[in-house]
């Protein structure tokens, strides 16, 4: 080996660039829409069966009549 085939060697000699603002940009709300699905998925069901209930109790809100101001 010579000496100009030992400096060509690159394993890992140089730091790993940081990531740049948009891409922390991208993953934060890339994470944020991830959270807001979660949160709809989870809730849904239990508004669902709360207005279900509401509902089969005689508080539809289709029923009731709208008062002007």
């Amino acid at each position: 080996m010579t000496r100009i085939e030992k400096l060509a060697e690159f394993d890992g000699d140089y730091a790993h660039a940081p990531p740049r603002a948009p891409t922390i940009k991208t993953l934060a709300l890339v994470a944020a829409l991830l959270v807001y699905a979660a949160g709809f998925v989870l809730l849904y069901p239990i508004v669902a069966s709360s207005v279900a209930k509401s509902v089969s109790e005689g508080n539809d809100p289709a029923l009731l009549q709208f008062v002007g101001p």
